[in-house]
């Protein structure tokens, strides 16, 4: 059974520095070799802000703030959902941002052999940390395989 009781929780507050060597090598992975990725000011690539609570953080929140550990177990498998970005404005390198993190949304579906899949939707929103204005809402769901009861 989802963990319905995720809901609500929040995952932390932290800080990131927007730095040129991680914007241009997440670029790089995508194969994206524009040089806009290069400059002092570079924009990030549209899907930067899903790393930014792993990549360069100054502290502790994010995606690390979701109880991972009581996802896992026997035939449970954990898996990328989706994401979404809702920008305000464009982070660029040299940004300082705050993001606050809360999981939104837990849910579940059957699947026909039995087993099910567990949703955990998770929203981190970032704040330009001099103004406090938003910047961007990432939108992340995580899902969990779980294998049907054996007979």
């Amino acid at each position: 059974m989802a963990f319905t009781e995720f809901k609500g929780l929040k995952t932390g507050t932290q800080k990131v520095v927007i730095e040129r060597g991680p914007v241009r090598v997440f670029a790089q992975a995508l194969g994206d070799n524009d040089p806009v990725y290069d400059g002092d000011d570079a924009p990030v690539p549209p899907t930067f802000p899903f790393v930014m609570s792993y990549w360069g953080s100054l502290g502790e929140g994010g995606a690390a703030g979701i109880p991972i550990e009581k996802l896992r177990g026997p035939g449970r498998a954990i898996l990328h959902g989706e994401q979404a970005f809702e920008f305000f404005s464009w982070p660029k390198v040299g940004d300082v941002l705050e993001g606050t993190g809360e999981v939104t949304d837990v849910y579940e579906k059957e699947k026909s052999n039995g087993g099910k899949l567990e949703f955990y939707v998770t929203e981190t929103s970032w704040k330009n940390a001099k103004t406090g204005e938003p910047v961007v809402n990432a939108i992340f769901t995580l899902a969990i395989n779980v294998k049907a009861p054996k007979a």
